[in-house]
């Protein structure tokens, strides 16, 4: 049975994905500093930090996948930023090295590309311009990916997630939504990437995207929401008459709000 380490299990995206995942018939072993509320008899949970390097090669041991959850999800100031974020990345390649896991999935965000104009992403994955110090430590942990994938042979995807939730509530969502149930189908399709270090955007199939879903399609993602089903009723919270009177997104920002000049870094959002 292929075993999948979760780490920050606790966290919002693990506690959603960890019955997905468990239906798609996986072993789980999940490692937070807090008691996963979604852990059930079957799984297999540790208590310690993901910047611990003794748990997390322990935790690391005989798993088939090593998801990279854990992080803050969103700006602090630079130095908790950098122990717990970047370092957390660092930690998690070197136990998945030493334990020669197969794939490791990091969950990297698309505010590592944030001030990227929307309308300027296309066929292409852009070259980082993090909106915060958030998508700095993101963007940072892409190339430390890179860096092990070259020097030790590993596999190893980067997921730029973009609005992760249970459904769109905004009219850029409508765009950068990414569901649960599709999130899970891209760890599903990580197991199979290939040699080095793969980038693919964690969204949804929405009609409006501004991303390309080819990268994904390579590894065998494909995703089946669509953001749009949710049009009229993220319009009816707007007091708009239907989706159809939202705009798709323009020249603004990849990373929405968070790339205004005037939002303080290190300052949550």
């Amino acid at each position: 049975m292929i075993r999948i380490l979760i780490t920050g299990a606790a966290g919002r995206m693990g506690t959603a994905l960890t019955p997905l995942l468990r239906d798609h018939g996986f072993a789980l072993r999940l490692l937070d500093l807090a008691q996963p509320q979604a852990a059930a008899s079957d799984d297999e949970v540790v208590l310690g930090s993901v910047t611990d390097e003794a748990v997390m090669r322990q935790a690391a041991d005989g798993v088939d996948l090593l998801l990279h959850l854990a992080s803050f999800p969103n700006d602090r100031e630079w130095r908790r930023m950098i122990d717990t974020n970047l370092e957390s990345v660092h930690v998690a390649l070197e136990a998945a090295h030493a334990a020669a896991v197969p794939v490791t999935l990091l969950a990297s965000s698309g505010h590592a590309v944030g001030y990227t104009p929307a309308d300027g992403v296309g066929d292409r994955v852009p070259y980082p311009r993090p909106d915060s110090l958030y998508g700095f430590a993101k963007a940072a942990g892409e190339a430390l990916a890179s860096l092990y994938a070259d020097h030790y042979g590993m596999r190893i995807v980067s997921a730029r997630i973009l609005t992760f939730d249970e459904r769109p509530r905004t009219p850029r969502a409508l765009s950068t939504w990414v569901s649960p149930a599709d999130l899970a189908r891209l760890v599903v399709a990580s197991l199979d990437a290939p040699a080095g270090h793969s980038i693919v955007w964690g969204v949804s199939a929405n009609t409006r995207r501004p991303v390309s879903l080819d990268a994904g399609l390579e590894l065998g993602y494909r995703p089946q929401d669509d953001a749009e089903r949710y049009a009229d009723e993220v319009a009816r919270d707007l007091g708009l008459p239907s989706g159809s009177a939202i705009p798709p997104l323009g020249a603004e920002p990849l990373g929405g709000e968070v790339a205004d000049p005037a939002r303080p870094l290190g300052e949550p959002w």
